[in-house]
C-alpha cells in the first residue's frame, strides 16, 4: 500500500494529540516520517528552512475543506487542529486499517516514533538537527525522496 491510502499527514496531525504549532513544524514532522520511512510517496523539496513538502498545503486545505481540520489564519504560525469529525474520521480509519491493511502497522508505529520523538520540539528546534542543516546545504529546490537517496548523493 501507498503511503496515500495511509494518510500520514491526518496520522500525524492525530497521534500529535489532534493539533500541531505551526505548519513549518507540520512540514519538519512529515520529514521526520520520510526519513524513517523505508519506503514513502512523501516528498520534499529544500527551501530556505530545509526539507518542505509542496503537497501539504494542499492536503491540508482539502482536509479544512472536509472541515476535518480547522487552522487559526491569524499571525503567521498557522497552527492546525483536528475538529471533532476528524478525529472520528481517525479513529474509525485507523480501527478499520489496522483490520484490513498488515502494512498500515509500520505506518502507525513510525508515525508514533516521530511524535514521541520529534513531537515536544518546536520547528526551530527541528531545523537545527544535523540531517536538515545538511539538507539545507543543498540547492534550493532539490528534491529529497528517502533518507537512502540523500545519503547516496553525499
Amino acid at each position: 500500500m501507498s503511503d496515500d491510502d495511509h494518510h500520514p499527514e491526518l496520522l500525524l496531525l492525530h497521534e500529535a494529540g489532534g493539533e500541531i504549532e505551526g505548519r513549518g513544524k507540520y512540514h519538519k514532522l512529515l520529514d521526520r516520517y520520510r526519513r524513517e520511512a523505508e519506503e514513502t510517496d512523501v516528498e520534499h523539496v529544500v527551501k530556505e528552512r530545509g526539507p518542505f513538502d509542496e503537497g501539504l498545503s494542499k492536503t491540508v486545505q482539502r482536509y479544512l475543506d472536509m472541515r476535518m481540520l480547522e487552522s487559526n489564519e491569524e499571525g503567521q504560525s498557522r497552527d492546525v487542529r483536528e475538529t471533532e469529525k476528524g478525529e472520528r474520521y481517525m479513529s474509525g480509519f485507523e480501527r478499520t486499517k489496522l483490520y484490513l491493511d498488515d502494512s498500515f502497522v509500520a505506518t502507525r508505529d513510525r508515525v508514533r516514533q516521530v511524535v514521541s520523538e520529534f513531537g515536544d520540539m518546536s520547528m526551530n528546534q527541528m531545523v537545527q538537527e544535523d540531517d536538515v542543516q545538511q539538507d539545507k546545504q543543498r540547492p534550493l529546490g532539490t528534491p529529497l525522496s528517502t533518507e537512502s537517496d540523500s545519503k547516496e548523493e553525499d
